[in-house]
């Protein structure tokens, strides 16, 4: 994936790179195909893809997995995830298992999970299902030996890793990543059916995890278009929302507020706020999401600060005129749709997180094409104040009885 690719760079040079991607298949060429939002020929990937495995494969088996990957050669590695300082979090490697299937193989590095707490969540994970997000087929938590050799372009890294194994296992998507889809050769011609596409189905995919299974939303706090990976459809699903959960969002909070300057897709308020309240971080989310539908519309990749292109887009794109030079080709549907896709954009990007719309705000607007009722956010703990009537008689007056009554029904409260 962007970032990823194999340099000139010493070992430790690259080691010292910040990048954040994932499982771009280092043996095939970019997506330069499937430009359009047309469906494509090509078989979709299969949600049951562990049951058509053969029954001998156990990804849940520390030997197996070193088999399907050549021991976690680093000719196997095709992603890394959490970079900071030199030390990765994770490296992704390309699994190849009987019958010509796939397998994306996660392996913890840098830091060790309570076993419960892994197992935990690795089943949270394995039960998640939709879409628009990337299928965790298995998990490994093995403790039989007592270190992990890790091999980077070729030589150990510095660091002898202590404790256990700790894996997870995806599908392995064919087509790359959104970030490679949408910079490289080709990129323009992709056209806004395909791009209106992506947009939804990143924001469907954000919806699924905010809301959550059994009341356990997912915050991803590392959204961007590296970790949005193209199945064989050229359909959007999300990825790497697996590290805020295992390590917590505190610590994700931590690793990421020790960088310098600003980062990836993140919004300035993070790097200043205090606490983890989930409801702040879901905001967090919302800022990345705006930042990669503004950059999937305008065409205009994200790059250094982002008030620079928010406020161009701000001043530039509002107009029809802007919209129509960048898509000539469109109808007058269609170009109502890009307008709908910045303005939503420019609503996720508000430099007051409280102002920002919920994930599921977003799906409504897209789906019924007109911006919802704002709902303000309650901060945690702060009970929203209840509406009151407004019943005016002629004489201009509320009227008192109406009101206590509304209260007293809805909320116990009395006058």
């Amino acid at each position: 994936q962007s970032g990823d690719e194999e340099s000139d760079l010493s070992d430790t040079e690259a080691l010292e790179t910040e990048t954040t991607s994932e499982f771009l298949p280092s043996d095939e060429e970019p997506a330069s195909v499937g430009k359009t939002g047309e469906t494509s020929t090509q078989e979709p990937d299969k949600p049951d893809l562990v049951s058509k495995l053969p029954a001998s494969v156990d990804l849940s088996d520390l030997k197996v997995l070193e088999k399907i990957t050549d021991d976690f050669s680093h000719e196997r590695i095709v992603g890394k995830d959490g970079t900071f300082k030199g030390c990765h979090k994770a490296f992704v490697y390309k699994g190849d298992i009987p019958r010509r299937e796939m397998i994306a193989v996660k392996r913890l590095i840098g830091v060790e999970i309570p076993v419960e707490k892994f197992k935990r969540e690795a089943e949270q994970f394995i039960r998640l299902d939709h879409k628009n997000i990337v299928k965790v087929a298995s998990y490994c938590h093995d403790q039989s030996r007592g270190h992990r050799l890790v091999q980077f372009k070729g030589k150990p890294l510095p660091q002898l890793f202590n404790g256990p194994e700790q894996l997870l296992c995806y599908e392995y998507m064919h087509n790359g990543s959104l970030r490679d889809y949408l910079m490289g050769q080709g990129s323009r011609e992709i056209d806004w059916q395909m791009r209106y596409k992506l947009i939804k189905g990143t924001c469907a995919g954000l919806d699924y995890l905010h809301k959550g299974r059994a009341g356990c939303p997912i915050v991803h706090l590392n959204l961007s278009p590296s970790n949005v990976l193209l199945d064989h459809n050229y359909i959007p699903r999300i990825t790497g929302f697996d590290f805020s959960k295992l390590i917590g969002e505190k610590n994700t909070k931590s690793v990421v507020l020790k960088l310098n300057g600003p980062i990836a897709y993140l919004p300035p308020d993070f790097f200043h706020s205090k606490g983890t309240d989930l409801k702040y971080l879901a905001t967090v989310d919302i800022y990345s999401l705006g930042l990669m539908i503004l950059e999937i519309a305008t065409q205009q990749e994200i790059k250094g600060i982002h008030g620079v292109l928010i406020k161009s887009i701000e001043e530039n794109w509002r107009e029809e005129s802007q919209i129509t030079r960048l898509y000539t080709s469109l109808g007058a549907d269609e170009l109502r749709q890009v307008k709908m896709c910045i303005d939503i954009g420019l609503d996720c990007v508000k430099s007051n997180p409280e102002k920002r719309p919920t994930a599921g705000a977003i799906m409504d607007w897209l789906n019924k094409e007109s911006k919802p009722v704002p709902v303000s956010r309650a901060g945690a703990g702060v009970l929203p104040r209840p509406p009151v009537p407004t019943n005016i008689n002629h004489a201009g007056r509320i009227q008192e009885k109406e009101k206590a009554g509304f209260l007293k029904r809805h909320f116990g409260w009395k006058k």
